[in-house]
C-alpha cells in the first residue's frame, strides 16, 4: 500500500506568507524592550517544510535579561479541518500543543492550547496565541488566558517587521 504525499491546501497559503526573517519592534509585558539595542533584539526565522508546515525559531532575552530560545511549528490538517502545532521555549518545560483556526478576516490565526496556570498552582488554563498578518511585512502577536467568566484577557502583545 502506497501513501500519497500531502498537497498544500488554501490554508497553507496563509502560513507560507509568514516565511522569512522577522524582528520584534515593540512588546507589552516587556516594558523596557528597546528594539535599537542589539543585546535585547528578539528575532525569528520562519521556514517552510514542504509548503505544509512552518517552523519558527526565535531568540532574544526575557524581561529579566536572561537569554531565551523558542520554536513554534504550525501546519494545517485537512482531515481535522484545523491548524495544528506546537511551541517550546527554553524558559519552561511545558510542551504547548495547538489547535487553531483562521478567523473570517483571513489574516488572523488563533491558536488554542492548554497550559499551566500563571499562579503556580497545578491547575491548567486555556490560552490563545493570536498571530495577525497585517501585510507581507508587518505582523502582530498576542497571548491571552481564559478567565472564569469565559472571556480572554490579553497578557502580552508584540509587533514584528520583516527584516529587509
Amino acid at each position: 500500500m502506497e501513501m500519497e504525499s500531502a498537497k498544500p491546501q488554501k490554508e497553507h497559503e496563509f502560513l507560507n506568507r509568514i516565511v522569512g526573517d522577522w524582528v520584534m519592534v515593540s512588546s507589552t509585558g516587556h516594558d523596557d524592550y528597546d528594539a535599537d539595542d542589539p543585546e535585547q533584539v528578539f528575532t525569528e526565522k520562519v521556514r517552510s517544510i514542504g509548503g505544509l508546515w512552518v517552523v519558527g525559531e526565535g531568540s532574544g532575552k526575557m524581561p529579566d535579561g536572561t537569554p531565551m530560545k523558542a520554536v513554534i511549528t504550525v501546519g494545517y490538517d485537512p482531515v481535522k479541518g484545523n491548524f495544528v502545532g506546537t511551541w517550546i521555549g527554553s524558559m519552561m518545560s511545558n510542551l504547548w500543543v495547538y489547535n487553531g483556526w483562521l478567523e473570517a478576516d483571513g489574516k488572523t490565526l488563533t491558536l488554542e492550547s492548554e497550559g499551566p496556570a500563571f499562579d503556580g498552582s497545578n491547575r491548567t488554563d486555556t490560552y490563545h496565541d493570536v498571530l495577525t498578518l497585517h501585510d507581507d511585512n508587518h505582523r502582530s502577536f498576542s497571548g491571552s488566558v481564559k478567565k472564569p467568566d469565559g472571556s480572554f484577557e490579553i497578557f502580552m502583545t508584540s509587533e514584528f517587521r520583516r527584516k529587509t
